[in-house]
């Protein structure tokens, strides 16, 4: 049986490590890595992490100095040692057969990357399915270059590159790093990790349950700022690697035009609010 390596970038969720440490140990899939980064946590997310490792010998865990999320995940793809690799968010949780699913479709299909829905979860009471895939589809690259590139724009897969609801051969990741102290790093490796790979994988199944109601996330702080260049940067950088990667892709312009006007619109935004405060 496979190892799976779990990396679980850690800084400031004492609230919601422990039911997130739970989702995973509690796996049917049991032959798992747990790597567990914590970036410099001030609260008791450290303590917490040192006292599931004594309790579960799969889990272990790296301290180091705050550097963000990007940093704390290119700690633990050094570190990692399994055959695949899944990403797990410290403040989301996960369906207990989650690993299980992924690996069996992976096992079938020879898939480099398995891709699964997930849930916007709230509260207990409160959560809803973002159901990006309706069935399965298989893509085997180059060949089905075009059916990826249409979904990808077209049914709009980029929206969703988050890296948490994938498992990935370990393979796919080599000479792949995240960039450092960038936000939305993930959408920054979604095209290369994609184009690395021979065939790609998408399930209905929702597995992930992605916190949608924390005050503090990287992604709400990210978005207080005046202007965001670093997601506009990115989202620029995300559009001219499409257009790198489907050269014969007849919407790619279009995307890329996007990237500029979004990018030209957010500026605009925030310049008025500063006008209008000021004045």
């Amino acid at each position: 049986m496979n190892k799976i390596s779990i990396i679980i970038p850690i800084y400031n969720v004492e609230q919601y490590l422990p039911q997130c440490l739970d989702s995973i140990i509690n796996q049917t899939y049991k032959n798992l890595e747990i790597i567990l980064i914590n970036d410099g946590s001030t609260d008791n997310s450290g303590k917490i992490c040192d006292n599931y490792a004594k309790v579960d010998n799969r889990i272990h865990v790296f301290h180091k100095k705050n550097e963000g999320v990007s940093s704390a995940r290119n700690l633990g793809l050094e570190k990692c040692t399994g055959d695949f690799i899944g990403f797990v968010d410290p403040d989301d949780f996960i369906e207990l057969n989650m690993y299980e699913l992924l690996y069996n479709e992976q096992q079938k299909t020879n898939a480099d990357i398995v891709w699964c829905n997930y849930y916007n979860y709230f509260s207990n009471e409160h959560y809803n399915i973002v159901n990006i895939f309706n069935e399965n589809k298989l893509y085997k690259l180059p060949f089905a270059i075009n059916k990826l590139g249409i979904d990808l724009f077209i049914n709009k897969y980029y929206e969703h590159s988050h890296l948490w609801s994938k498992l990935y051969k370990k393979s796919i990741f080599d000479n792949i790093k995240f960039p450092y102290k960038k936000t939305l790093e993930d959408l920054s490796i979604f095209l290369p990790t994609l184009m690395k790979a021979n065939i790609i994988c998408v399930i209905p199944q929702a597995l992930y349950y992605y916190r949608n109601n924390r005050i503090n996330s990287l992604i709400n702080l990210s978005n207080k700022q005046t202007i965001n260049i670093e997601a506009i940067e990115t989202y620029i950088i995300f559009s001219l690697d499409y257009a790198y990667y489907f050269p014969n892709y007849p919407y790619k312009n279009i995307l890329l035009f996007n990237s500029y006007k979004n990018a030209f619109d957010i500026c605009m935004k925030k310049i008025v609010i500063l006008y209008i405060k000021k004045y």
